[in-house]
């Protein structure tokens, strides 16, 4: 196997939100910069993967609610967490959350406006003030003016590659090897940042691009990193067909019906307690995952039970509809959400094949972001020296459960942290090349796996699926 050895001052791995904000953090503190990224830049992970009508990205500026400051923003942040969460990182968030925006537009990001020229905005998740600023088409306008950007300044990429390993000596982050088309390649360097993102695509239903596969995590770990909050995954209802897409929580301020394969209401068959079915629907208006907070967990519990053991529909999902729903006296209401969003909403899922006024949906429980990963500081170094981390890939600030819209921030706020604490540390390290024997280890490595492949094809199996565990 061919191995090319490649040098650079910092190393990021991902080329999502987070990873992009870093690199060009890190440039603009002085470091030579390269990216690794699996698929083309900017155009892959999860941040370019569009599983909604618009995103959220949450900025106390008071342009949407002007009782709103950053200090609100902390306490809703920590009342979300539950106790879980770094509350120095969630105080960074929210005190630089304004900054993050205001980058962003510097580039040409546009966000939503009203007709009257204001930011569209609402209240999401777990949220007591209405601060997010809408983007349509969920998240590719940031991804997209993050990634002119990068290409503008000319930092290195490298496209096709899986970062399998990081390289350590004396304790400390000095590089990572990596697999392109055959190739090893060795990328000496003086601090990693690991931002490829999560891992739900563990699960069978989940809203991630099938790039997103735990990687980061499993390299921080390998290598000695701290992990925490891993148990918190993000779970919700979702349209199930023709296409997947997020069911955002202003939805349900309409309280739409969810019956089953034999057009049956079945919530309430699952409530434990004097709960209204009505009044469990409606409570999934203050957030979109499943959080045992409060009685809308009953709506994930019933569907998920619902699809496993009752009724479902022919194809494994339940149905839910608003045909019944008298859009004009909802929308009449004083501070209705869902009134703004709807044109989004309606149109979105009008391309994806459903028109919301006359037909049922298909829906089903799925995963989507994981709260904890690798534990970082204020500068968004993990335990291991010169080893980094941002976005999904990191924990610390989000904990039990995640204002809707905080990803989107987090991710630029300690993007741009990390980049610029890697790229001082860059200044300040002489560089250590990669040993010989953690190339030779992670030849063995993929020659035993290539191997075992072939063996396996050589044989006749059922169709089936095959777990591969690669004894790192």
């Amino acid at each position: 196997m061919n191995v090319r050895n490649l040098k650079t001052d910092v190393l990021i791995i991902g080329s999502g939100g987070a990873a992009l904000r870093a690199a060009l953090a890190a440039q603009e503190t002085g470091a030579d910069v390269m990216i690794a990224t699996k698929g083309p830049l900017g155009k892959s992970g999860a941040t370019y993967f569009s599983v909604a009508e618009l995103g959220a990205f949450n900025v106390p500026d008071g342009a949407i609610d002007s009782t709103d400051s950053p200090d609100a923003f902390f306490d809703d942040i920590a009342d979300a967490a539950q106790g879980m969460a770094d509350l120095k990182l969630a105080r960074i968030v929210a005190d630089e959350a304004v900054q993050a925006k205001e980058y962003l537009e510097r580039l040409g990001m546009k966000y939503a406006h009203n007709e009257d020229g204001s930011y569209m905005g609402y209240r999401a998740c777990f949220s007591k003030k209405a601060r997010s600023h809408v983007v349509e088409n969920h998240f590719k306008p940031v991804v997209h003016v993050l990634r002119e950007e990068v290409i503008k300044r000319d930092i290195k990429t490298i496209e096709g590659i899986t970062v399998t390993n990081l390289v350590l000596k004396d304790g400390a982050c000095v590089g990572a090897i990596g697999l392109k088309t055959g190739e090893l390649l060795a990328i000496q360097c003086a601090a990693v940042i690991v931002a490829c993102g999560g891992a739900s695509t563990l699960f069978a239903h989940n809203m991630y691009p099938s790039d997103i596969t735990g990687d980061g995590y499993a390299m921080a770990r390998r290598a000695g990193a701290k992990i925490s909050n891993m148990e918190f995954v993000q779970a919700g209802i979702g349209l199930a067909w023709p296409s997947v897409n997020l069911f955002g929580n202003q939805l349900w301020e309409a309280t739409p019906r969810i019956t089953n394969g034999k057009n049956e209401t079945f919530i309430s068959k699952y409530i434990e307690g004097n709960y209204a079915e009505a009044d469990v629907i409606s409570a999934k208006g203050g957030h979109f995952p499943f959080s045992v907070r409060d009685i809308s967990r009953y709506v994930e519990i019933a569907v998920q039970q619902e699809i496993t053991s009752g009724t479902p529909t022919e194809r494994g999902n339940v149905y839910l509809d608003f045909l019944n729903v008298d859009f004009q006296k909802l929308f009449a209401k004083e501070n209705s959400q869902l009134k703004a969003m709807w044109p989004l909403t309606y149109n979105r899922f009008k391309e994806l094949g459903v028109d919301l006024y006359k037909e049922k949906i298909e829906i089903a429980c799925f995963a989507h972001a994981i709260n904890g990963g690798i534990r970082i500081d204020e500068n968004g170094e993990s335990s291991v020296p010169g080893l980094y981390a941002a976005g999904e890939a990191a924990s610390g600030p989000h904990g039990a459960d995640r204002l809707g819209g905080n990803m989107s921030v987090t991710c630029q706020v300690f993007g741009k942290r990390a980049g610029e604490a890697a790229a001082r540390r860059a200044k300040g390290t002489v560089a250590v090349s990669i040993p010989e024997a953690a190339i030779q280890q992670e030849q063995n490595i993929y020659l035993n796996l290539v191997a075992f492949l072939k063996k396996i094809s050589e044989k006749s199996f059922p169709t089936c699926r095959v777990l591969l565990i690669v004894p790192y």
